[in-house]
């Protein structure tokens, strides 16, 4: 029997907090994007336990069929499986429940999945032939790519390589000195966007020093340039290919002002995705 604390179970642990009235916090993910909520424990017994929770959260249970469930008090972080869900009262109810040994990576940075796929060009420094690589999901601080098995070498591609990569987003940039404008004044993105809610990677710069220097003449539209170290590899299961995360080191103020625009503008498509979705549900039961 799973213990979460060397003394309850994780039923009993969901009782105690459903008396007190102690809501846990759901985790999941859409398309890259982090979608987390509260949830209002309503009942525990033997077949599991239910709750209600935000209608976005339960289109995610919907989806994914599991959730992960976040006790702070405890430090813990379990998982669920979703063994009922009732979309119109925004109800679900989880069971079988574990312990997420190593905890859970949360990611407070906004990062998004591509709708289409975006190739890129990818050279390492010292390496001048470029080979292909599909984008997997970006954030104003770093992104992930997938290489094919048989592209990846891992002696030209190590951990901790300086990489450039090459690619377009679909993306209609404003003029130049709009341009300036939103770059120089723009602390909604530095706050929705903000280096300090990364969990362990240097700052390397902050809005208060960026430049605010004439802009050089803007790239083709969404055409973005930029330079990286990989963080980390893994096979990717399932797929005959690897994926690769990058830490970006340097991008240039044009460059950035496509990544805001274009993971603004992908949030909000994701956010309308997940309302959609929550509203069939809801008319069909489910």
């Amino acid at each position: 029997m799973v213990l979460v604390n060397d003394s309850l179970t994780p039923l009993e642990l969901f009782h105690h907090l459903a008396i007190r009235q102690i809501p846990v916090r759901l985790l999941n993910n859409y398309k890259g994007m982090p979608v987390s909520n509260d949830a209002r424990i309503e009942r525990v017994d033997e077949t599991g336990m239910v709750l209600a929770s935000h209608r976005y959260q339960i289109a995610c249970l919907y989806l994914a069929r599991q959730t992960y469930i976040q006790l702070e008090a405890f430090q813990t972080t379990l998982t669920g499986r979703v063994a009922g869900i009732q979309p119109g009262s925004q109800r679900a109810l989880l069971a079988d429940f574990e312990i997420l040994r190593g905890g859970y990576c949360n990611r407070a940075q906004i990062r998004v999945e591509p709708e289409v796929a975006v190739l890129a060009q990818m050279r390492s420094r010292d390496n001048s032939s470029p080979i292909l690589a599909s984008l997997a999901d970006l954030s104003t601080q770093g992104l992930g790519i997938f290489l094919e098995r048989n592209v990846y070498l891992p002696r030209v591609y190590p951990l901790g390589t300086e990489i450039h990569l090459r690619f377009r987003l679909p993306v209609n940039l404003p003029s130049v000195n709009r341009g300036m404008a939103s770059l120089s004044a723009s602390p909604e993105l530095d706050a929705r966007f903000s280096r300090e809610k990364m969990r362990g990677i240097p700052q390397t710069e902050s809005p208060q020093n960026r430049t605010t220097a004439p802009l050089k003449t803007p790239p083709p539209d969404g055409m973005l340039s930029i330079r990286g170290i990989i963080r980390n590899i893994r096979p990717e299961r399932g797929a005959n290919r690897y994926r690769i995360g990058i830490l970006i080191t340097g991008l240039d103020d044009f460059g950035r002002l496509t990544l805001y625009q274009y993971i603004a503008s992908r949030q909000s498509e994701i956010i309308r995705e997940l309302n959609t979705l929550y509203e069939g549900l809801a008319r069909l039961g489910g």
